[in-house]
């Protein structure tokens, strides 16, 4: 997250959006005061090594909040992964804040396309709040699958809000699809400055995106062996 740091000059007009991305509990969600904001911002940044599954569900399952923030944090480092990409969807539909942010991030962190369908399903929630939203763009676009791009357009056309419309554009950015240029160059093109700012950035991001590299398929790779198992080379001819 704090990689977006450059944004900051881009979004100078959008500071809920910059907010968001650099101190989430700022946004809306800071009543609860420093403390909280601290161990929250501790429980990210904190590396670690290895977690045994167990530990991360005791500390994930305490009383304690600080605790439990760490505990969310040991989910994205674990040796037994898929079982914590499923706790890690439950916290982040938890019903305490930080506790829900955190695991938003930390499924961002571990980029794992698991999430994406649940992730975007929670942000056409109508009870979903704009930070957590906030939150799950941002995660979808650190993830980075195509399959958020279409939800991600359409949430662009339904919500009017502008500083979440401003994470959705970044997001689409961070993803990297073609199919987004169009869709990006209207709202370019349109009358919000800073919007048309970032809407440019990302499209400028879509197209230096290097090419995914292309694999021969397995029928390719097969029959490459068989000719050179026949002596006739390994490559194909016209």
């Amino acid at each position: 997250m704090f990689r977006r740091l450059f944004v900051l000059g881009v979004l100078a007009a959008l500071p809920a959006v910059t907010h968001a991305q650099l101190n989430p509990l700022d946004s809306g969600t800071n009543n609860r005061g420093t403390g909280l904001r601290d161990r929250f911002n501790a429980a990210t940044s904190r590396p670690q090594a290895k977690a045994k599954l167990d530990d991360a569900l005791r500390n994930f399952n305490s009383d304690d909040e600080a605790t439990r923030l760490d505990g969310v944090g040991q989910l994205g480092n674990v040796e037994d992964e898929p079982k914590a990409i499923g706790y890690l969807l439950q916290a982040a539909n938890d019903p305490d804040t930080a506790i829900r942010l955190k695991a938003i991030d930390v499924l961002g962190q571990v980029r794992t396309k698991d999430a994406v369908g649940p992730l975007v399903q929670q942000l056409f929630m109508r009870d979903t709040d704009p930070v957590t939203k906030q939150h799950i763009l941002v995660t979808l676009g650190k993830i980075g699958d195509h399959k958020a791009t279409k939800p991600i357009l359409d949430f662009l056309a339904r919500d009017g809000d502008r500083s979440i419309r401003g994470n959705a554009i970044f997001a689409l950015g961070d993803i990297g699809d073609q199919a987004a240029i169009e869709p990006l160059q209207r709202i370019a093109e349109g009358n919000d400055a800073a919007l048309r700012s970032v809407a440019q950035s990302a499209m400028r991001k879509i197209r230096e995106r290097p090419a995914p590299e292309v694999l021969p398929s397995a029928l390719a790779q097969e029959r490459l062996r068989a000719r050179a198992a026949a002596g006739g080379g390994g490559e194909e001819t016209p």
